[in-house]
């Protein structure tokens, strides 16, 4: 009998495998992450990845519930929830206080939610599923090799973090304008066609997230040093800390799968 892909099976099983893991990571969470009802500093790094692990096995677990109930998004709801997400970044980083722990939370779950509502779409798609699998492949394997290198040379990375970070986020915000002046010739002359230059455009910005990955990391790494309970500016926020991340897993995730479609 032929194998049927993750993708295409209904089996209720899954569902019961991917809560088996909310539940697992939920546990960690709350015994290493939490000392006395709040945040610790202990196993800072490790509790940042188990946030981390927490969001893509909720935007999984999402993700196939949606195609187990035959759930579809349109364009507007996908641009609503962008918006939204981007209200939400906003107040995550304004509201980064002792006090709103709950609140960091509840916040980081919308954005989880807003961030399913945006890819679903995408990985709904009968003609991407079948590049799902491997794209995700292809991003741990980027993931794993670029925060090994930060361990590995870390004194290189934080001597060249502001230099290269500012570059970055330069880098961003020219992919940005460049895919806006896209977006709109494409709309004008009505050639939606993948070229040359949204290939190039794309290797690009593979290239910008996979260095944001080292670099996040290495930001991650020098707060874990001068963490303070404590301290309200330094108190481990992991709901916020691991947010950076997860933009950079998603942001390579839907790059390459486009990637591998086209």
């Amino acid at each position: 009998m032929t194998k049927v892909p993750i993708w295409m099976n209904k089996d209720q099983r899954e569902i019961y495998f991917y809560t088996f893991f909310i539940i697992l990571l939920f546990l960690l969470i709350f015994n290493y992450s939490f000392k006395d009802g709040i945040p610790t500093c202990n196993h800072y790094m490790m509790n940042t990845y188990l946030y981390i692990g927490l969001a893509f096995t909720l935007i999984g677990t999402l993700c196939y519930l949606g195609e187990y109930y035959g759930i579809n998004i349109n364009f507007i709801t996908s641009m609503l929830s962008f918006l939204l997400t981007l209200v939400l970044i906003f107040a995550i980083q304004m509201i980064r206080t002792k006090k709103n722990i709950w609140l960091n939370h509840l916040l980081w779950l919308m954005l989880i939610i807003g961030f399913t509502v945006m890819i679903y779409p995408v990985v709904s798609l009968p003609e991407y599923k079948p590049y799902i699998n491997q794209t995700i492949m292809t991003v741990v394997i980027i993931f794993l090799l670029m925060t090994m290198v930060t361990y590995v040379n870390p004194a290189f990375f934080e001597s060249t973090y502001k230099s290269m970070m500012t570059g970055l986020i330069i880098c961003l915000f020219g992919i940005i304008i460049v895919e806006i002046i896209n977006l709109i010739y494409k709309s004008v002359t009505n050639n939606w066609k993948y070229t040359t230059f949204n290939r190039v455009v794309t290797y690009f910005v593979i290239l910008v997230f996979t260095l944001l990955i080292a670099y996040d990391t290495t930001e991650l790494k020098m707060k874990a040093r001068v963490c303070k309970e404590t301290n309200v500016m330094r108190y481990p926020n992991y709901p916020l800390e691991s947010l950076s991340l997860i933009l950079d897993i998603i942001n390579l995730f839907v790059r390459i799968l486009s990637l591998q479609r086209n």
